[in-house]
């Protein structure tokens, strides 16, 4: 009587093992990319609906952009106190919280703050909801960042150095208001983001504004290595994050978005609605 064989051979089970090694292998990097690709287009849509909230603030407000951080000087036309702004349940706020721009325009994305966060960005802040801490870190880290020195101006605290040199000089040397822009298509109104670590918090992606390349300084504010190329560390090129495989997503004033590496947006003119060439600088001219 022949016997019947019911299980497999050493050799048997071994072959399959390679088999769904070799077939892993071969998928997981197209499942990564697959992740990295739906990634990128989510934020590529979220970033898009942030800078049509930004334009529609300005043409709600007779063209005039968005100050990036409201001041705390009472003489000040964007003094804090003129503008009612709400937090998570409603509640007014005040402080830094109220002054940075994330919360002020909630309104112009259908009053969700999910639309500021995406990705590990929504996860971080996900864990915080409910908490008394929720609004301030939301404002500080959303996972875009607002070229806000050159557009509408940070006009309180320490982030104010460009306004505050213009009191000085009797020039403003950031554009106020839409019909000032001379490049809609090429003007960076955000940019993905990487925050600085912050009371533990480590290297989170995102934060609420931005530093360009160059300033009033001479030579630039980002590292540069000796190829030319920015340092991939965000706290060293104005914390931009190249999060998208060497890549960051960027809005424009006119809508429209892209992914763009670093080297792309080490131009003061995509920055500055003055600036005419790459490594350009304002010149102060002290009365």
């Amino acid at each position: 009587m022949e016997t019947i064989r019911t299980g497999f051979t050493i050799i048997e089970v071994m072959v399959v093992i390679s088999v769904v090694g070799v077939l892993i292998a071969v998928l997981l990097p197209s499942l990564s990319s697959m992740v990295d690709r739906a990634n990128s287009s989510t934020e590529m849509a979220a970033a898009r609906q942030l800078s049509q909230g930004y334009t529609s603030y300005a043409t709600d407000n007779n063209g005039r952009l968005m100050p990036g951080y409201l001041s705390n000087d009472p003489s000040n036309e964007d003094y804090e106190d003129a503008y009612d702004v709400q937090g998570p349940t409603g509640e007014p706020l005040d402080g830094p919280s109220k002054r940075r721009w994330t919360w002020r325009i909630l309104p112009y994305l259908s009053d969700s703050v999910d639309a500021l966060f995406v990705n590990q960005g929504r996860q971080y802040i996900d864990e915080l909801r409910g908490t008394d801490d929720f609004a301030y870190i939301a404002s500080v880290y959303p996972s875009f960042g607002l070229n806000s020195e050159w557009l509408g101006g940070m006009k309180g605290s320490i982030y104010s150095d460009l306004h505050t040199l213009g009191q000085f000089t009797g020039e403003c040397y950031y554009s106020q208001r839409l019909a000032e822009i001379q490049r809609p298509s090429e003007q960076l109104v955000f940019a993905s983001s990487r925050g600085p670590e912050f009371e533990g918090n480590g290297n989170v992606e995102g934060y609420f504004y931005l530093l360009s390349p160059h300033y009033h300084t001479t030579g630039s504010r980002w590292e540069i290595d000796d190829d030319g190329e920015p340092s991939a560390d965000a706290d060293k090129n104005g914390f931009v994050s190249a999060r998208h495989d060497e890549k960051a997503v960027t809005a424009m004033l006119d809508g429209s978005t892209r992914l763009e590496r670093l080297r792309d947006l080490n131009d003061m003119r995509r920055w500055a609605n003055d600036a005419w060439k790459a490594d350009w600088v304002i010149e102060p001219q002290m009365p």
